[in-house]
């Protein structure tokens, strides 16, 4: 069976809204939006996408279209779990700076302090690693090592712990540790993206409290923002949820991709639904507050946001990295964004905080340039709406 003969069978409207929309406007947007996902979902042969969109603290529009499962015949809608990859890093570092908050490191700690096994750039052993330099890319930590060691990604969940993993990748002596290849430029000067970086982070919020990154997520942002769909591995998703199968582009159709489990899971293995992480999103659309509950102060969420020194690589004026966040320039409007991407995940968020609004779209494929183009027109057209003074969607 061709792809395209599949992905046009149609869009699931199973929506976080129920009743009907009365509003003319907002009839005429949905019904506009839903034939551009349609046509652009064929079109990029992608086999499901969920979308939403935030405004201030409530989501207002959310909605899965295609398929999360093809061969079980499930489509997608906003309760769809993914694998969000990358944007995996913006919890990660929400807790990070939770813990910020709670005086339990300064940003300009060296964070071989904080950890129980040595470390120290080789290169630059009298220069240290602080927690702002995980945070912006510049700790001059590799993925070198990390992409070339196929041994790292099994099927499933991951069954290396995390502390086995950092401290043999990253403490001279261990089991990946390379002093030419682990470690690149001095600590603060340049900017190279680290999953490695990140998953230390992770590493580092278990000995920042008593509980590791997957107990103080849970505690402290999944269960007080209702995010029952979201967790960092497989297992421990509800026997309820329905799990977006992976695809990739194969001709003559698509290829099934086996969930893969990854070491440095706080860098890109959390699997969240479009509902959930719209949740998790408002924190920032919200100006830190949600329902009520406080989760970052102001002081916080602008230094969160604030520019870095160091240049993105490729140089582009347009794109500034922020802590973890990225801020880019879009039609002359600041965005912080973050994407994702692994075999069969394709993941975008965005903020506009001077509009208050905040948008998601995952998707269950491995993205090409002509999906990233497409993807990066639905979130244009999300922002837009989120921005328009749309009515709230009621939800069930």
């Amino acid at each position: 069976m061709k792809r395209r003969s599949v992905l046009g069978l149609g869009v699931s409207l199973a929506l976080l809204q129920t009743g009907c929309a009365t509003d003319p406007a907002r009839l005429a947007w949905e019904t506009e939006f839903d034939g551009f996902m349609r046509d652009g979902l064929a079109r990029t042969e992608t086999p499901g996408m969920s979308v939403a969109v935030v405004r201030g603290e409530q989501t207002i529009f959310a909605r899965g279209y295609g398929w999360a499962d093809i061969q079980a015949g499930k489509k997608a809608d906003a309760n769809t779990v993914f694998h969000v990859a990358s944007v995996s890093k913006l919890v990660t570092a929400t807790a990070v700076m939770m813990l910020l908050e709670q005086g339990a490191f300064q940003l300009d700690d060296k964070v071989a302090a904080y950890l129980d096994f040595p470390l120290m750039h080789p290169k630059f052993p009298d220069v240290p690693i602080t927690f702002r330099h995980l945070l912006n890319h510049t700790s001059g930590i590799s993925d070198a090592v990390y992409e070339k060691t196929t041994a790292f990604a099994v099927q499933g969940d991951p069954r290396l712990p995390l502390r086995d993993f950092v401290k043999g990748y990253l403490s001279r002596g261990g089991a990946w540790y390379d002093a030419d290849l682990s470690f690149a430029a001095r600590p603060g000067t340049e900017w190279r993206y680290s999953n490695v970086g990140i998953a230390l982070l992770g590493y580092l919020v278990g000995r920042l409290n008593p509980d590791g990154l997957d107990a103080f997520a849970q505690e402290h942002l999944f269960e007080p923002l209702g995010m029952d769909n979201t967790a960092w591995n497989l297992a421990g998703l509800p026997r309820r949820a329905v799990v977006a199968q992976p695809y990739a582009h194969k001709e003559p159709g698509l290829q099934v991709l086996p969930p893969v489990g990854y070491p440095d899971w706080p860098a890109g293995l959390l699997r969240s639904s479009a509902h959930d992480f719209a949740r998790f999103l408002a924190i920032f659309s919200n100006g830190g507050r949600v329902d009520g509950h406080r989760y970052l102060q102001d002081a916080t969420l602008q230094l969160f946001f604030a520019p870095q020194a160091a240049p993105v690589v490729p140089a582009d004026s347009s794109v500034r990295q922020a802590l973890v966040w990225l801020l880019r320039d879009v039609d002359g409007k600041p965005l912080a964004t973050h994407s994702g991407g692994d075999p069969g995940a394709a993941s975008v968020v965005c903020v506009d905080r001077a509009s208050r609004t905040a948008v998601l779209a995952f998707a269950n494929v491995s993205a090409d340039k002509e999906f990233r183009s497409f993807q990066k027109e639905v979130v244009l057209r999300l922002l837009a709406h989120g921005g328009s003074g749309a009515p709230v969607v009621r939800k069930s």
